[in-house]
């Protein structure tokens, strides 16, 4: 049996109500007597194990992913000369290049066998989120540095890391508010997201243009500020998920 006919398959399958209480009845049964005995869960995987098992499965299809769309967004921006307010619009297309990976689980239809294993979905989902921003710190090095040196854009170095952390950050927190709340139509929630935030980067870039000149700085710093507050409360209730082994989003 090949990839494809074991995706067809598990695409296909639905699901019996009756027998997904009854397997829920027996889970609630055996946590409840593991509590009343006294019996220490199993330690879960090392996280950074499981971070480099990630990295040799599935990780390097992101990191591959990011390094094309580097290259067609620097292109982008090369063909574009001196309007760095083109950058916001590039940005969120690296968020949306890693919703495949992120929502790999639930395209296959396994988030229901993903809760169950010693590695919990909130530990997958971090582990794909470390490695993707890992690999997004480094193409927005090489943006900057190429927007820098070889579009010789004029614009500070603050200027074009506020320009591709923004919108970055923007789309990172509709993504994991949406993995982690809605049950139906989560990826195409986050899909549409970035595709928003891009529209409204070029919606601002040629609307108000002013925005983009070293005048406007602190609407940008502080924006910054808002969208970090709001991806460190996300991170941190992922992080508080792992820790305490529980499901991270909606599982129907």
């Amino acid at each position: 049996m090949n990839k494809r006919e074991l995706c067809s398959i598990l695409q296909n399958q639905t699901m019996n109500p009756k027998r997904l209480r009854e397997t829920q009845e027996m889970c609630s049964a055996l946590i409840e007597e593991q509590r009343k005995l006294d019996i220490l869960p199993e330690e879960r995987t090392d996280f950074w194990q499981f971070l480099s098992d990630v990295l040799r499965h599935t990780g390097w299809l992101l990191w591959v992913t990011q390094g094309i769309l580097l290259l067609l967004v620097c292109a982008g921006i090369f063909s574009v000369s001196e309007s760095p307010q083109i950058i916001p619009v590039f940005m969120p297309l690296f968020i949306l290049a890693c919703l495949p990976s992120f929502y790999q689980s639930t395209a296959f239809g396994m988030r229901e066998l993903e809760a169950v294993t010693r590695a919990s979905s909130a530990q997958i989902i971090l582990a794909k989120l470390v490695l993707a921003g890992a690999s997004e710190i480094i193409c927005l090095t090489v943006i900057c540095w190429f927007a820098i040196f070889t579009a010789q854009y004029p614009v500070t170095l603050i200027q074009l890391i506020l320009y591709v952390a923004v919108p970055l950050l923007a789309c990172l927190i509709m993504t994991l508010w949406s993995m982690r709340t809605r049950e139906r139509y989560a990826m195409q929630l986050s899909a549409l997201s970035c595709l928003g935030v891009s529209a409204s980067g070029g919606t601002l870039a040629y609307g108000f243009p002013a925005l983009y000149e070293i005048s406007a700085l602190g609407v940008w710093i502080m924006t910054f500020v808002i969208f970090a507050g709001f991806f460190i409360k996300e991170l941190w209730l992922l992080i508080k998920i792992w820790k305490e082994g529980k499901i991270y989003g909606i599982v129907s």
